[in-house]
């Protein structure tokens, strides 16, 4: 569904496209990859702490890599602009969503390698970074969303 203009979507070179699924495939992995690391935390009697740190530096990563990738002067946000200034709000709050998941991110993997000092018991902590996978993964359907409203892009369904 288009914005409230009527615009058709429009069309988006084959490159570009499979660019785009590459780098929405790999924020998906990213979060899988903390799923699963959080799921055997949480089953663990003695969770490691240095695990749980990299399963949030690993999505950490990637959603950096996201970020510059889709906030670029020539990247995919910047192109929605240029193409279809219609959806500026739409973008506007992707790019919102940048800095404030990032924060969380960088928040709650700073906190979870600073052993004994954050307050919160482990399993809060796991649980804060199951919700902010979850936001992500909304982030990125968002995004998602938005492309195929601007162009004409098949996504496959089912993650």
């Amino acid at each position: 569904m288009t914005e409230a203009r009527g615009q058709d979507r429009l069309p988006i070179d084959e490159a570009e496209a499979a660019a785009y699924a590459a780098r929405r495939q790999a924020l998906h992995a990213a979060v899988v990859e903390l799923d699963d690391a959080l799921d055997e935390l949480a089953s663990d009697d003695d969770p490691d702490r240095d695990r749980f740190v990299a399963a949030l530096g690993s999505l950490h990563e990637a959603f950096e890599q996201h970020i510059r990738e889709a906030d670029a002067p020539d990247g995919l946000l910047a192109q929605i602009l240029s193409d279809a200034p219609w959806f500026a709000a739409r973008v506007d709050k992707l790019r919102d969503d940048h800095t404030r998941l990032l924060e969380h991110a960088t928040a709650l993997r700073d906190e979870g390698s600073d052993v004994g000092s954050s307050g919160r018991a482990f399993g809060e902590l796991l649980l804060d970074a199951r919700r902010l996978a979850a936001k992500i993964s909304s982030h990125r359907h968002a995004g998602t969303d938005l492309l195929m409203d601007a162009y004409m892009l098949d996504i496959p369904a089912g993650d």
